[in-house]
């Protein structure tokens, strides 16, 4: 995947969508990309959150107290458990070969700094 196609994953987010295309620029040293293949699990709800999750391409599904949902590009996993240092909030499975942006917690700590002063 290209920057350019990195940029268009970060800034189809709820999350980063209003940010500039610099600000944008510089989290793209933080961001790591992984191919997912179809019946993994990505995310255990109830469990330490220790990476926050853009889907780039593919579906996921949540389960969150017994209730099923879909994610799709421009959908994350983690953001709020990143910042609380908390819980996934849901089971998240690949549906289909998915194409995810993700940050460990050390990223997101170094690209949270820098851009809390925005």
């Amino acid at each position: 995947m290209s920057d350019r196609d990195r940029l268009d994953v970060l800034r189809a987010t709820t999350e980063l969508g209003g940010w500039t295309d610099a600000q944008l620029r510089r989290l793209l040293p933080f961001v790591d990309e992984a191919s997912v293949p179809a019946g993994q699990v990505i995310a255990e709800g109830g469990l330490l959150c220790h990476q926050l999750v853009i889907v780039a391409s593919g579906v996921l599904e949540t389960c969150r107290n017994g209730r099923s949902g879909r994610l799709g590009p421009g959908d994350t996993i983690g953001w709020d458990a990143m910042r609380e240092r908390g819980t996934y909030d849901a089971t998240v499975t690949s549906v289909s070969p998915a194409r995810v942006l993700v940050m460990s917690h050390e990223q997101f700590r170094a690209a949270e700094a820098p851009a809390s002063k925005r």
